[in-house]
């Protein structure tokens, strides 16, 4: 499997339920935080604006009217819905920086109230998704919110980003 070095992507998800014209905001952004071995440099090339940008160096994901590419619609999230974000960010195998041919990244949440998906989505999602890159390659990754069943307000949840070198599986 080779050097396996994790990613963590601390998130502070929130997800903003709205019903009707209440005035509801998030607080913050989803911020992500990358630790790797020994102190080595790892950078995000790619954010995806409206969803994503740096912020001095840190991917922020942030679905709010917070946003600095906020569109002008909504003030959030409604409850009892299911809202998918297609291209939220591009992960790539920088060979120059991961030293590998090929890589395997793994995406997962702590959360059955986000889900992952490669590419435009296509009608599925899960939970933990793992994705192989080549040399330079990339990937789009789009992000699923599911509110069923929960109350307005902010949430917290985690993300996880796992790299190492090899394909997966």
């Amino acid at each position: 499997m080779g050097t396996k070095t994790e990613i963590i992507a601390g998130i502070g998800i929130m997800i903003i339920l709205i019903i009707g014209v209440a005035g509801f905001h998030s607080s913050g952004p989803i911020t992500v935080v990358y630790a790797t071995q020994d102190g080595e440099e790892f950078s995000v090339d790619s954010p995806i604006p409206p969803y994503s940008y740096l912020d001095n160096g840190i991917l922020v994901v942030d679905i709010s009217p917070d946003s600095p590419f906020y569109p002008g619609d909504g003030d959030g999230l409604s409850v009892n819905s299911t809202y998918v974000f297609d291209g939220v960010f591009m992960i790539t195998n920088n060979q120059s920086e991961t030293g590998y041919e090929t890589i395997c990244v793994r995406i997962s949440s702590d959360s059955s109230n986000l889900g992952f998906f490669e590419g435009a989505f296509g009608g599925s999602w899960a939970d933990i998704i793992e994705v192989t890159l080549g040399a330079d390659e990339s990937a789009e990754i789009g992000m699923m919110v599911n509110t069923t069943g929960l109350q307005l307000g902010d949430y917290l949840s985690e993300i996880t980003i796992e790299a190492w070198g090899g394909s997966c599986g």
